[in-house]
């Protein structure tokens, strides 16, 4: 996503709008002759990045739509800043420790049941209970007992979370959370409705018949995994005077060459384009381009059973070798014909900035050697690491999701590898996204072409996975040194900025040093929009896209 790359250097503060919702209030008395005028289109045809694998927010592995359907306590507005959703006012106390929100009035979910502090009680407890096997309790800790509720060993009710009475929720913290508030807007803290979760039990989130929604928008139409789905404005949102798009028709196709001739014969108002569509299109004023806060790296399961192959993936020599081949600027400029970003290591750009010297996190991480390409070097290290391990051959195989990125990427790596390094033989597994993502959380393979989103813009959102017991750290990697920094970093002394951020560069450089991951490129989306689509908002973080704005005028 780097090839020709030539951003301004105030990039990642411009891409969260595409363009500024017209505010209504400010248009004021607009006359009818002039409204009658302008054609205002009602249903928009969008193209899709990922599924929706199931509509309940305790159990999703991913959250790309989510904000569409769920409205959390807080948003993030085009300035990357916490501001109300579902609370309309926040308190903090004891040193930033305790923080109070007011639950807005008259809010409801979509089935007409009412929104109040107890909702987000029992969807945290929900959420962090063992037994709902969440994969995002992780971004929890920090509110007092979550690890312990996540654990099994304390019982939900002991979460640092309580209604005091219906519209206010109290929530306390074992430790100051930096990035606390901005937490709060990702879609995993939205609240639930208990009625209907228990009603339904096992089916809820399986159908539209079975969930409620505090979002802007409802399902109409959908099943697991399906490649098309429609959005319906929710007619109870607390906010629905300002949602202008009363349905959004998806579509995701796994050829990005279907998504583009949709878009051509006019059957898609956007769509995501990769590659050399991108080329294609780069002198249309059709195209819109910018950064999204998601690696693609490689990496090895540290546990796999094989003996000899748990021994090869253990060797640090022969991990910075595979790597020392790879040359990412090739990748992203070549591989991928410029639709990727070069990375500096496992932290995106545009992420966040020294809050000293306000330098991006990327430039201030230690990449240089870690994600440099040197064949003379990786050849050295390669023998090295075979006589440590006492072999002349190793072979794997590679799992990857049948992406056609990952396919270009990964034959990339299969050539490279094999041709420099002597004795090294990958085997190729693409499969299904859903498989693929299977054998990931259940550790069922040797190596795999993996990635993560930032879920906040923070350092710490690509650093917490990789802990110790973390349930994405899908490598089963362990460090007492780097999980003590994180964790420094999220909880303890965090309200120093500096001495925070420079625990999470110590943090980022053991695992670069180490090449637990190899970070390979950085998504860059670019997409095509007709000129009467406003206010589609494309978050470089967390949910990517939010239609809440959404209006279609011609």
């Amino acid at each position: 996503m780097t090839m020709n790359y030539s951003i301004k250097d105030n990039l990642f503060t411009i891409i969260t709008v595409l363009l500024l919702p017209l505010t209504l209030s400010a248009c004021g008395k607009q006359s009818t002759s002039s409204q009658s005028k302008a054609k205002i289109q009602t249903t928009a045809k969008l193209s899709a990045n990922y599924p929706i694998t199931t509509l309940d927010i305790s159990t999703a592995r991913g959250f790309d739509q989510a904000s569409n359907l769920n409205d959390s306590l807080l948003y993030l507005n085009s300035k990357k800043e916490p501001v109300p959703a579902l609370a309309e006012k926040v308190t903090v106390a004891n040193s930033g420790k305790t923080y109070t929100f007011r639950i807005r009035r008259g809010a409801q979910f979509s089935n007409g049941d009412p929104i109040t502090a107890q909702s987000f009680v029992y969807s945290w407890r929900r959420t962090l209970n063992p037994q709902t096997k969440s994969l995002h309790t992780y971004l929890f800790e920090g509110i007092t007992n979550a690890q312990a509720v996540s654990s099994g060993k304390m019982d939900p009710s002991a979460l640092g979370v309580k209604a005091l009475d219906d519209h206010t929720l109290q929530v306390r913290l074992d430790y100051p959370i930096a990035y606390f508030k901005k937490l709060l807007t990702y879609s995993v803290f939205a609240p639930q409705d208990r009625k209907i979760v228990e009603k339904y039990g096992k089916s809820y989130g399986q159908s539209k018949q079975t969930t409620v929604f505090s979002g802007p928008y409802v399902i109409e139409k959908w099943s697991p995994e399906a490649h098309n789905w429609i959005f319906k404005k929710n007619p109870r949102y607390w906010d629905r005077q300002v949602v202008r798009t009363k349905r959004i028709e998806m579509y995701l196709a796994s050829d990005p060459q279907t998504s583009l001739m949709m878009y051509q014969s006019k059957k898609l108002d956007f769509t995501i384009i990769k590659g050399d569509q991108v080329t294609q299109y780069a002198q249309s004023k059709e195209l819109y381009r910018g950064p999204y806060s998601y690696m693609n790296y490689l990496e090895y399961n540290q546990k796999v059973a094989d003996p000899q192959l748990r021994r090869v993936f253990q060797n640090r020599n022969l991990r910075r070798a595979i790597s020392l081949t790879i040359n990412r600027r090739q990748i992203a400029q070549k591989i991928l014909d410029g639709s990727a970003l070069v990375p500096s290591g496992l932290v995106t750009r545009y992420l966040a900035n020294n809050p000293r010297t306000q330098k991006d996190f990327a430039d201030d991480q230690a990449g240089s050697q870690s994600v440099a390409h040197d064949i003379t070097l990786a050849r050295k290290l390669w023998r090295r690491g075979l006589q440590e391990v006492g072999t002349q051959k190793v072979a794997f195989t590679l799992t990857l999701s049948d992406d056609s990125n990952n396919k270009k990427v990964a034959e990339y790596l299969k050539y490279v590898t094999e041709k420099n390094l002597s004795g090294l033989k990958i085997t190729l597994q693409p499969v299904p996204s859903n498989l693929a993502y299977q054998r990931s959380v259940t550790h069922n393979y040797e190596a795999e072409l993996a990635g993560r989103g930032a879920d906040i813009a923070d350092p710490i959102a690509f650093l917490q996975p990789l802990m110790t017991n973390n349930p994405l750290n899908r490598n089963q990697w362990s460090n007492r040194k780097y999980d003590q920094l994180v964790r420094e970093a999220s909880y303890t002394n965090n309200q120093d900025q500096n001495i925070r951020w420079q625990k999470m560069l110590a943090a980022e450089k053991i695992l670069l040093d180490q090449q637990i991951v190899t970070p390979l490129y950085q998504n860059y989306n670019s997409y095509l929009k007709r000129p009467y689509v406003h206010g589609i908002t494309h978050n470089t973080t967390g949910p990517q896209w939010n239609y809440k704005y959404l209006y279609l005028k011609k």
